[in-house]
């Protein structure tokens, strides 16, 4: 499939999934790689509100906004120069969320670290733009690491997720998404007891199903911690 291809078909799925997307001039591979976020972050969304949510998107001041802008490189959940968007996860009677595209995470050692999708409690959101630090891993409910390759996986970036994980250690679950296969990656990665979906793009509908499927049984989990 081409770029141009590619780049429809993602953004075809966000724009089905939550509405409207800011055109940012996705036109290359690299650009690809930051629209795939967006994609995940499209399924991730759809699946809170299957399990009852309501959505709003904002922008760093908190301000609710139509158009959507996500981040093209890693960046601070407190920064404000630039209206990048989150979405605001709001369950009836249970602490809100908030999920980031491209924020640092806080990880054990101390170590931020670049997490690609993250849901987060709002409170830890807020102290960290008011107070000006990286939220907690202790603190973020899922973290996704999102991957769209033109070739072939290779084995060093499941290795590297393993590490990741194991230094976040979030509440619920951390994945490690991807556009192609990889037997190798699939091995280790089950071995290691990490959670994977590869082969995740518009046309394979049974793998974005299960994927979405998975991220609604975490909130469902979330949810009956506070009941």
């Amino acid at each position: 499939m081409s770029v141009n291809s590619s780049n429809s078909s993602l953004l075809q799925g966000i724009k089905s999934r939550i509405g409207n997307l800011v055109n940012l001039g996705f036109s290359s591979s690299t650009d690809l790689s930051d629209l795939y976020e967006a994609y995940i972050f499209s399924i991730l969304i759809r699946a809170a509100k299957n399990e009852g949510a309501n959505i709003s998107f904002q922008n760093p001041l908190e301000q609710e906004v139509q158009s959507l802008i996500f981040r093209r490189s890693p960046g601070q959940i407190y920064v404000t120069t630039q209206p990048y968007t989150h979405a605001v996860i709001e369950f009836d009677n249970k602490p809100v969320l908030e999920a980031h595209v491209g924020i640092m995470i806080q990880g054990r050692s101390q170590v931020a670290h670049e997490c690609d999708l993250s849901v987060i409690l709002q409170e830890e959101a807020r102290n960290c733009r008011n107070l000006v630090y990286e939220p907690r891993h202790t603190k973020v409910i899922i973290a996704v690491e999102c991957k769209h390759y033109t070739s072939n996986l290779q084995l060093h970036l499941g290795r590297s997720f393993i590490g990741l994980a194991s230094d976040l250690n979030v509440k619920e679950d951390i994945y490690f998404i991807s556009n192609r296969t990889s037997d190798n990656i699939e091995k280790l990665l089950s071995s290691h007891r990490k959670k994977w979906e590869h082969n995740i793009i518009p046309r394979q509908v049974n793998e974005i199903q299960r994927l979405m499927y998975t991220f609604q049984r975490n909130f469902k989990d979330f949810k009956a911690r506070y009941n």
